[in-house]
């Protein structure tokens, strides 16, 4: 598939979170064009000032850097999804957290802003990633909605070809069996019945999300396991076993009938300690 050539929008606001942010994606997007934008309400020296500090830490990271300082009275986050539409952006990158106090508050809300409202991906970086461990395979996050497979598609856009692993999980009705059994054996049985299912199901919907991993120009390889607990921290302990470089998944939307997917990717983006990209549906766009 071919890369997007659109450029990269880089958020910093001089914390050590947005600059691990920097230097995270520059090792996950190697190559790339990029705007660097500091988005203030002070004065615009001081936004300019920052703006070229990030400039100099994103061509360290390996992209070809433009700052952009902005002066903007409103929350960052509507200013950032505003210069992302205005320059034609491939996706937003913000940190998860800034260092401390209200710093951490503000870049925690305006990446909880972006991942929400953009109609862009969203990759956002925890403080807490490694800058140097980008060498694993990604995570790709797939149920067999239309919400997975976009989000398969734009990531075969903005990586590189390189390995993947799809990631199906499934829930487990034996789980409840032990609630369940008070009422009823048979109701103990066809809960296992239920799981044999759902694991054939698993494998099937894991295989169909390779295939559309490899047409993406990914050397994908699938895993299907069983949830135990949160859908999100079936995600998170894959990505942490398997040492991926970042996960992959759809928001799928925050409300309604989406609301699953969308707790999960919310789930990923506020517990993981990897790289998450957030891909939004169609319906969001």
């Amino acid at each position: 598939m071919t890369q997007s050539t659109a450029p990269v929008l880089l958020a910093y606001d001089g914390s050590e979170s947005s600059a691990t942010a920097i230097a995270v994606a520059g090792r996950l997007l190697p190559g790339r064009e990029a705007l660097v934008c500091h988005v203030g309400s002070d004065d615009l020296g001081r936004e300019e000032r920052t703006a070229a500090a990030g400039g100099q830490l994103a061509e360290v990271a390996g992209f070809s850097a433009k700052p952009l300082p902005v002066h903007d009275e409103r929350h960052p986050w509507r200013a950032l999804l505003q210069v992302a539409e205005q320059h034609h952006a491939s996706l937003i990158v913000a940190g998860a957290h800034g260092t401390s106090g209200v710093r951490r508050a503000l870049l925690g809300s305006v990446s909880t802003g972006l991942v929400h409202h953009s109609r862009l991906p969203v990759l956002v970086v925890p403080t807490s990633a490694d800058r140097n461990d980008t060498n694993g395979p990604l995570l790709l996050c797939y149920d067999g909605s239309d919400s997975a497979k976009r989000a398969i598609a734009m990531a075969g856009e903005l990586f590189d070809p390189q390995p993947a692993i799809v990631f199906h999980f499934w829930e487990s009705w034996i789980a409840e069996a032990p609630a369940l059994a008070s009422l009823s054996r048979a109701v103990e049985g066809m809960a296992t019945e239920l799981d044999e299912i759902g694991e054939d199901l698993s494998s099937k919907v894991t295989g169909d999300g390779v295939e559309l991993a490899e047409q993406a120009g990914f050397d994908a390889t699938g895993l299907s396991e069983r949830a135990v607990g949160p859908g999100w921290m079936a995600v998170r302990e894959a990505a942490n076993r398997h040492e991926c470089a970042a996960i992959v998944i759809g928001s799928r939307g925050l409300t309604g009938v989406s609301a699953a997917l969308g707790s999960v990717s919310n789930g990923c983006v506020h517990n993981s300690h990897r790289p998450v990209l957030v891909v939004p549906s169609e319906e969001d766009e």
